[in-house]
């Protein structure tokens, strides 16, 4: 399948609009002076927020050093929402690209949609901003930080890859993978179908991905290797392919075991 066409099908790109950017447009065939195909305008919102992924992730990896004394404690609350909603950014961004794309395109036409678009992304960094400030009171809550408090994380990693096989992970799975956030009921009003949007599928990756962050919480955010490697995790859980039966344990046993080695070398 030709490159253009195969974008087009996808809604990446589409025939050039009068009155379009032309710094936007690509000429993936055919004649460069025609100018023949554009990107359109819910995949450059998709693009903005690879790029602030991108720079949520570059800040976490600028200051994994400073934050090590988090490893042990999470510091004031102020500073533990900042750097909490970055490391959110980073992780959960990239994987909320499909929802976000989705929205705009139904969305592009409407008046001012790129700022909806924005308010959706928003909204859903603010669900698992309250998700890490519930783990931050509970975590003082409990007299935290424990001496063994790097084997505690290894535990709950244990029980988020044994999490991964209940039912309520695998439908707040297929609610990510599916859009549902979008499928139902919605506002008129485009900025409250947004917040709508948000929380709902907020509430989904909550549900999906919930023991893999409160591992993150324990393990310490100053561990970069574990933030990379739980990021990937989720991609997995919310972009790639239904997985059968079998591969899904296979998935979640070695989560499991990656709890266990890291309790074993804490």
């Amino acid at each position: 399948m030709p490159l253009n066409h195969l974008l087009t099908t996808v809604g990446l790109v589409r025939p050039v609009r009068r009155g379009f950017c032309p710094a936007c447009r690509l000429v993936l065939s055919g004649d460069a002076s025609r100018g023949s195909s554009e990107l359109a305008m819910p995949a450059l919102a998709a693009a903005a927020t690879l790029l602030a992924a991108g720079g949520a992730w570059a800040y976490t990896v600028a200051q994994a050093d400073s934050m090590g004394g988090m490893a042990m404690g999470l510091g004031p609350w102020e500073s533990f929402a900042g750097t909490w909603v970055i490391m959110m950014a980073a992780m959960m961004l990239p994987s909320a690209l499909p929802l976000i794309f989705e929205f705009a395109r139904d969305a592009e036409g409407r008046r001012a949609w790129p700022v909806a678009t924005a308010l959706l992304a928003l909204t859903y960094l603010a669900v698992w901003l309250a998700f890490g400030l519930a783990c931050y009171v509970a975590y003082l809550a409990i007299g935290m930080p424990w001496p063994n408090q790097n084997r505690v994380g290894g535990a709950v990693l244990v029980l988020a890859g044994l999490y991964a096989l209940t039912p309520l992970k695998r439908a707040s799975q297929a609610r990510c993978r599916e859009l549902c956030a979008l499928h139902g009921p919605l506002p008129f009003n485009l900025m409250r179908s947004a917040l709508v949007a948000g929380v709902r599928y907020g509430l989904s990756c909550a549900g999906c991905s919930a023991g893999l962050m409160i591992a993150m919480v324990l393990i310490g955010m100053s561990n970069l290797l574990a933030a990379i490697l739980l990021a990937g995790v989720v991609l997995v859980y919310k972009l790639a392919p239904p997985l059968a039966w079998r591969y899904e344990l296979v998935f979640s046993l070695g989560v499991a075991a990656a709890g266990v080695a890291y309790a074993a070398l804490a």
